[in-house]
């Protein structure tokens, strides 16, 4: 039976009657691609994914609802009353959002862009560009808008009685690195990190204690049947940084939040891409209850058999259908992949995919979806 309760459980390493099957982003049934959601999700309408979503809302699968609050900022979690946007038309396909920083010295500026039918928000021109503004940003009071919480608190709530049970809704919180990481370029953070290492560790510690501050604020006035999810982490692993990064830059911050989190008796995923065998552990030692997507190669570097082995039946995986597998190999390749989770099925197992669609499909991608769908039906039900 889809319940959310039997999801978490499965989360938790609980017993339930089966094997459960996640269909992340992408899968948004509830989104209005004639009305409020044209922009970004006017795809939604080609004849071609409305037979996926119907085969989805036929089949015995969770679909995902990802809620990345703005509480939970990725600007080193400053205050969001500090922080405001306007979006502009730059052309009938791009609208682009300026957004200002204001800090005790003046104002960072950024500018992300959102592309007609694509679900996702790029990142055009980041706030930070130089190592003072990393200080800027510390140094700027941290406070909590209890009506702001109010209201994101009574937002969800009341999404979560639109929605039904088989929509897991998943509150994502970023791990503080990450926050750390999306104020400027990816070259220069990763340089920040060998140069001004110190500094770095000083703002973990900073952003954590926001992010608990903040856990304190939400977590008591959101629904028990929510699942928390933290990540983005993978910019932590190899090829980016070395295995052991994941132990300096995330294990000693997210590990805190996920104890606070886990105060609230909520269940706790992680969100981390590439190539996680040595992260896994990690994972473990941190408290997750699970981790998506585990990635066999050469997209990752383990197989479930092997990640099942390395965490000892303490952290739930969640895979391993790659999203370029779905989109380029044969259907009777995709079946064999779902074959293969057979031999992990009594293990603490969630099947999934690598990621979703966030614009428009093809007629491979939809096939190999159904083959999917039916394989795991024929396996697990």
């Amino acid at each position: 039976m889809l319940t959310r309760k039997n999801f978490i459980k499965a989360m938790k390493g609980e017993k339930t009657d089966k094997v459960p099957l996640l269909m992340r982003e992408g899968f948004e049934y509830w989104w209005e691609p004639g009305g409020k959601d044209s922009f970004r999700a006017g795809w939604m309408n080609d004849p071609l994914y409305r037979r996926l979503i119907q085969a989805v809302k036929e089949s015995d699968a969770y679909i995902l609802c990802q809620d990345q609050s703005f509480l939970f900022n990725r600007f080193m979690m400053t205050s969001t009353d500090r922080i405001s946007t306007i979006t502009k038309d730059t052309d009938e396909d791009t609208k682009d959002i300026y957004g200002e920083i204001r800090t005790g010295k003046g104002k960072l500026k950024f500018r992300d862009s959102v592309f007609r039918n694509q679900c996702t928000q790029w990142i055009m021109e980041v706030p930070v560009t130089e190592v003072g503004q990393i200080e800027e940003l510390l140094d700027t009071p941290f406070e909590i808008n209890e009506d702001e919480v109010d209201r994101e608190a009574a937002k969800i709530r009341e999404q979560m009685q639109r929605l039904d049970e088989r929509v897991i809704y998943q509150f994502f919180v970023p791990s503080p690195v990450v926050t750390i990481s999306r104020c400027m370029t990816f070259d220069a953070f990763l340089e920040m990190t060998l140069t001004e290492r110190e500094l770095i560790f000083d703002a973990l510690e900073e952003i954590t204690r926001r992010q608990i501050l903040m856990v304190e604020a939400i977590a008591p006035k959101l629904p028990e049947e929510i699942v928390f999810w933290m990540g983005g982490s993978e910019q932590c692993t190899p090829p980016m940084m070395d295995p052991e990064a994941f132990d300096r830059f995330v294990e000693p911050y997210d590990s805190r939040v996920v104890k606070k989190i886990k105060e609230y008796g909520y269940a706790v995923g992680c969100h981390c891409h590439g190539k996680v065998r040595h992260a896994l552990e990690v994972m473990r030692r941190i408290g997750y209850d699970a981790t998506e997507p585990v990635e066999p190669a050469p997209q990752g570097n383990v197989s479930m058999e092997e990640g099942f082995e390395l965490t000892g039946g303490n952290l739930t995986l969640i895979g391993n259908l790659e999203w370029a597998d779905l989109e380029l190999r044969s259907a009777e390749e995709i079946r064999s992949k779902v074959r293969e989770l057979e031999k992990v099925k009594d293990q603490r197992l969630i099947v999934a995919s690598s990621a979703g669609p966030i614009t428009n499909v093809t007629e491979k991608l939809v096939e190999n979806h159904l083959a999917w769908l039916d394989e795991y039906q024929k396996i697990f039900a």
